[in-house]
């Protein structure tokens, strides 16, 4: 199986539910997961340390309750699995951020046009 995810959105329920499929299908075969527009920036160093994502009730439910953050979740999909994550360039570019502004989980930046070209034949679901 080869499965690619588009994470759009910083909504924490998102994030988080993008981790959870990511790290389970590692598992069974190779997945890449794509962060771009508002899903780039919840991997921003200030706002995983201050916990300050976009939530609903179950988020913040989430967040209240200590429940293993994304963050976590992707670094150890990434031990046990076959996990890629990659930054959205143009994105990085158009706000004139560098890696070291986000928390390191990212294997690579790349554009659109590259990871489109990586996941032709793979499953793509969009959060």
């Amino acid at each position: 199986m080869k499965l690619a995810i588009v994470l759009a959105s910083g909504e924490l329920e998102k994030v988080q539910a993008a981790s959870i499929i990511a790290s389970t299908a590692a598992t069974l075969g190779e997945v890449m997961l794509f962060a771009t527009m508002d899903g780039l920036m919840a991997f921003r160093k200030d706002v995983v340390e201050n916990k300050s994502w976009k939530a609903g009730e179950l988020g913040k439910g989430m967040i209240q309750a200590n429940a293993p953050l994304f963050v976590d979740v992707l670094r150890q999909a990434k031990e046990v699995g076959n996990l890629k994550i990659y930054a959205c360039g143009m994105i990085m570019d158009m706000l004139k951020m560098s890696l070291d502004d986000f928390v390191d989980v990212f294997d690579d930046v790349i554009g659109v046009t590259k990871f489109l070209g990586m996941v032709e034949d793979a499953k793509v679901l969009f959060i």
